[in-house]
């Protein structure tokens, strides 16, 4: 094997290395995010409850019934927007583990070229 071969062989198989690690750290990312949704999800549905027991316990009180009717549609609207927030993060990683797989591909493909021209 010739020694520019063999450097660029090296080189690939460190670009591979360094895009496992990649890899690995954009998993971590998409499971803690994943976390991140399921506990968002299960704080929106306790305060859905928590809403429903102020709203049905103050009712009569038609002052305090409104302030927490509004508390409730401030609410609404700070979790559409970690809604957004959360739906553009976990579409984010998803194009970032598309790309390292793809570049992945090209980087094995390269190396199964340099492997050819060695046996040629």
């Amino acid at each position: 094997m010739s020694q520019d071969i063999e450097k660029q062989m090296k080189q690939l198989n460190e670009k591979l290395r360094s895009l496992s690690e990649e890899q690995y750290q954009n998993q971590c990312a998409i499971q803690k995010q994943e976390q991140a949704e399921v506990d968002f999800y299960q704080w929106k549905g306790q305060s859905y409850r928590l809403f429903d027991r102020i709203l049905e316990t103050w009712h009569n009180d038609r002052e305090l019934g409104q302030f927490f009717h509004n508390l409730r549609q401030d609410a609404g609207q700070i979790e559409r927007k970690v809604t957004y927030e959360l739906e553009d993060q976990k579409e984010t990683l998803l194009k970032e583990k598309q790309n390292l797989s793809n570049l992945e591909n090209d980087l094995h493909h390269q190396r199964q070229k340099l492997a050819l021209e060695v046996r040629s």
